[in-house]
């Protein structure tokens, strides 16, 4: 697997734009202790239903855009706020505000939904 990591900044500002533009208003991060995967989700009786898988990998690489997420949920939990923002440089609106949901499955293994 590649040691390279990925950007935060720069790649939820491709996701929240990709997201935006085709209408997917879920955004469903999957971790466990080998993989993390990013599936798109659409939930619409306009558009359609519909999931598109976006990417992947391993989690030493994808640490950066975990932590600029979980960061931005933190401060809204201490904030008590169900609503979450993340500020991206790329964005034209310069933040993204997305509402979150955490499931734990076991044996390491969670989904984080966030609405958009």
């Amino acid at each position: 697997m590649s040691e390279e990591k990925y950007p935060a900044g720069e790649f939820l500002s491709a996701l929240f734009l990709y997201a935006h533009d085709f209408n997917y208003n879920h955004l469903v991060f999957e971790a466990n202790r080998f993989k993390v995967s990013v599936n798109l989700v659409r939930r619409s009786n306009t558009y359609g239903n519909a999931e598109l898988f976006y990417a992947s990998a391993d989690p030493k690489s994808f640490a950066p855009v975990m932590s600029a997420i979980n960061q931005a949920i933190e401060i809204a939990e201490l904030e008590g706020d169900r609503q979450a923002k993340v500020m991206t440089p790329d964005l034209e609106r310069g933040e993204q505000i997305f509402q979150f949901k955490l499931r734990e499955f076991g044996h390491g293994r969670y989904q984080l939904d966030l609405s958009i």
